[in-house]
């Protein structure tokens, strides 16, 4: 469960939310199963941050770092990743079927699995564990 303060920090304010992340560089990121649908995340720091089951249905993650984050069964369908940053993400059994922006160079750099769902017209990549 997303952790309250946090969720409401991001959902209110990015450049704050960057601030913070700044300042608290070594306290963990929960998120999971966060209602973030639509929401304008352009450039957040969402490094190692648990979004599992989050709801990023046409959320705006352009430019946002997630590196290392943890997007297991997180629904991305329609989220815009133009430039997003999600070497080493997991993103087993995500829904990133309608995403903007995505390239099969980003989903390279990941770990998904069979579960997960990509565009049509991305080659799912070999290293995957299928």
């Amino acid at each position: 469960m997303a952790n309250p303060t946090q969720l409401q920090l991001i959902s209110s304010d990015v450049d704050a939310w960057n601030g913070w992340r700044q300042r608290n560089p070594g306290d963990g990121v929960d998120l999971s199963g966060a209602k973030l649908a639509g929401i304008d995340l352009r450039f957040a720091n969402l490094k190692g941050a648990n979004l599992s089951e989050a709801d990023l249905v046409m959320a705006n993650l352009t430019g946002a770092d997630l590196r290392d984050a943890d997007l297991r069964r997180a629904n991305l369908v329609g989220a815009r990743l133009l430039g997003a940053d999600i070497s080493g993400a997991d993103i087993r059994a995500a829904d990133l079927r309608t995403a903007e922006d995505l390239t099969h160079e980003q989903l390279a750099e990941n770990r998904g699995d069979a579960e997960t769902v990509i565009p049509d017209g991305i080659k799912r990549p070999e290293s995957w564990d299928l």
